[in-house]
């Protein structure tokens, strides 16, 4: 099998170079940011009708998250709004209060290139022969997605949609002053590695299936290959954390409550657990998927992953499941992450760009797995993604996928039954 990349070839001037550079404060994190030309760029129909685009720059903490002092790249123009109708007509959407307005914005161009991945790789990865991926070998079969270099890339670029998403925060919940923490599920640790840059009084460790993060990214964070739902939780220093994070865990384990118990016997009275994380449900209010590539796309993968045990409408239940656990204080926000720039509104539009482009390039490597337990052949899916790859990049589809922030508190000692009893009842209410 072989990767796709966009046909009008968009080339990278020099590599992604993910964590290694994170670590070392010169981010520019945006994997889908334009280095270099190629002649055919140059010499393309459009001629004079070339535009321009960059990212502005972002509202980031520590690591300057910002791609506003690259070149800029000329971008073609992209899905004149035709057949579907103009999206000047389009009324306002409402996502769960989050109401988006429809833009006709041209996407760049050159946020669909594939990276070329340049990270770190795990000795003993198992190489996949249909798909051409790399996959961990801790538990295997127990995830999904890819670990080799190209999910790598992704993975970071992921991480600044969620920034981006939480105005350049990490996290939501209300942590003061942590001492040790643990960010379970932790991918290529860079989450883990700015956390500890931006708390340097803190020792955080990351686990994950693969050990593919770098082993000198900052002196207080560290990384251990486990297994978190099946793995016992002894570390490299017996002390309870106060701050337990995962991220996008929906289809990381069996039973999410064993996960969350485990993180509340080992968090200190007072400490705190967050979960972010998205399902594949598919939020469209005016029509507009109808019949598309894209939804049936997520009707397979919804189908596929009970084939396989998985439930990826888990984080609806995470609120429940962290009350039923002994947690109090437990919130849930819940917002839209758009499928592509479609909204009008600047900050829901560049969330759309990042998210098309994590999408884009993450479709084959989440999808390949999953549609060949439900029986279809290697052609059948490349097909697929191919077409489902051109819905991702057409912006007269309004669609968005959930995003639910969930948090919660371990009660002190000091919290009676009662106390925590009355919490809980009126968080369930």
């Amino acid at each position: 099998m072989h990767e796709y990349t966009y046909p009008n070839k968009w080339a990278y001037g020099q590599s992604h170079q993910g964590l290694d550079r994170l670590a070392l404060g010169q981010v520019d994190d945006d994997a889908s940011a334009p280095y270099l030309k190629t002649e055919e760029t140059l010499d393309a129909p459009w001629g004079p009708a070339l535009s321009a685009y960059t990212f502005p720059p972002g509202n980031d903490q520590v690591h300057q998250d910002s791609t506003s002092g690259l070149p800029v790249a000329a971008v073609p123009p992209f899905h004149v709004m035709t057949t579907k109708g103009s999206t000047a007509a389009v009324p306002a959407l409402d996502f769960n209060g989050h109401i988006l307005h429809a833009s006709n914005k041209p996407v760049p161009e050159e946020l669909m290139r594939m990276s070329s991945g340049c990270s770190v790789a795990e000795a003993g990865s198992v190489i996949d022969e249909e798909s051409g991926r790399t996959y961990h070998n801790h538990n295997t079969g127990k995830y999904f997605f890819p670990n080799d270099p190209a999910e790598q890339d992704r993975l970071d670029l992921q991480h600044k949609l969620f920034k981006l998403y939480h105005d350049g925060a990490l996290y939501r919940a209300p942590v003061q002053s942590p001492k040790n923490v643990l960010d379970v599920a932790t991918g290529t640790g860079i989450w883990a590695i700015q956390f500890a840059d931006q708390n340097p009084q803190a020792k955080v460790i990351g686990t994950d299936l693969s050990l593919i993060q770098p082993h000198d990214a900052a002196e207080n964070c560290s990384f251990i290959k486990e297994n978190s739902e099946y793995d016992e939780w002894v570390y490299q220093y017996q002390q309870p954390f106060d701050f337990v994070f995962m991220r996008l865990v929906n289809s990381c384990f069996d039973n999410h409550h064993t996960v969350f118990k485990k993180a509340f016997d080992h968090l200190e009275p007072g400490g705190w657990i967050e979960l972010n994380d998205a399902t594949f449900e598919l939020l469209c209010t005016d029509g507009s998927v109808e019949g598309t590539n894209i939804q049936k796309w997520t009707e397979r993968m919804f189908e596929a992953a009970a084939t396989c045990g998985r439930d990826f409408m888990v984080p609806k239940k995470y609120k429940q499941w962290l009350i039923d656990t002994g947690f109090v204080d437990v919130v849930e926000e819940v917002g839209p992450m758009p499928g592509n720039p479609w909204p009008s509104d600047p900050k829901y539009q560049e969330l759309g760009r990042w998210q098309m482009t994590n999408f884009y390039r993450g479709l084959r490597g989440m999808s390949f797995k999953l549609l060949r337990a439900l029986g279809m052949s290697p052609e059948e899916i490349e097909q697929f993604i191919d077409a489902t790859r051109e819905d991702i990049r057409d912006t007269r589809l309004h669609f968005s996928f959930p995003i639910y922030v969930v948090y919660g508190r371990k009660p002190f000692d000091w919290e009676t039954t009662q106390d925590v009893a009355l919490k809980q009842e009126d968080e369930t209410a």
